[in-house]
């Protein structure tokens, strides 16, 4: 059924990537479909999302098993691009992350989204793009725990007795339970 959701033409976006512009369809490289990792990482924030930085952090090891399906890979995020550049290198990660603290992006798309009182929070979640003659589509995204199914990490600890330990799991009384972002 998801494969048969409609497509969504999508504008192509410019972002700021660590050695300048780069559009959404440049994100493709030289593939037809691209998964996004929209990490929250605000523009007034310090570092990414504890939450977020697990997740990127439980990314495969190996990469390549999806390019070689034709799919590519980027994180985006809304945070200005030094910013971004510092958290992924004291992380080590090795993937394309852009920021579209210049653009509407987030907004657009719901990451970044605004209270009647002008607070703004940010959501987590996976963009899904197909290329088609030049034009990019977003054909699905998730966001809060729809981005848990590609999180091998959370469904190996979810089967164990303990489950995650975290304090809003359904546990018997006296098992451990610890505040989610502790």
């Amino acid at each position: 059924e998801r494969r048969r959701l409609p497509m969504v033409e999508v504008e192509n976006y410019t972002f700021k990537g660590p050695d300048g512009p780069v559009k959404l369809t440049d994100l493709f490289g030289e593939r037809y479909l691209l998964l996004v990792q929209n990490v929250m990482f605000g523009p007034d924030w310090e570092q990414g999302c504890p939450s977020c930085t697990w997740a990127v952090d439980n990314l495969p090891a190996n990469m390549g098993r999806i390019t070689e399906n034709g799919i590519a890979f980027a994180l985006i995020s809304q945070a200005p691009i030094e910013k971004l550049e510092a958290w992924r290198e004291k992380n080590g990660w090795p993937h394309l992350w852009v920021s579209s603290h210049d653009t509407s992006y987030h907004y657009d798309w719901g990451w970044t989204r605004t209270t009647d009182q002008g607070e703004e929070w940010q959501l987590p979640g996976y963009s899904y793009y197909l290329l088609k003659d030049g034009v990019p589509y977003l054909t699905y995204m998730t966001t809060a725990r729809g981005t848990e199914a590609i999180l091998p990490t959370a469904h190996i600890m979810d089967r164990t007795v303990y489950g995650r330990q975290q304090d809003w799991e359904d546990s018997p009384e006296g098992w451990p339970q610890y505040p989610t972002y502790g």
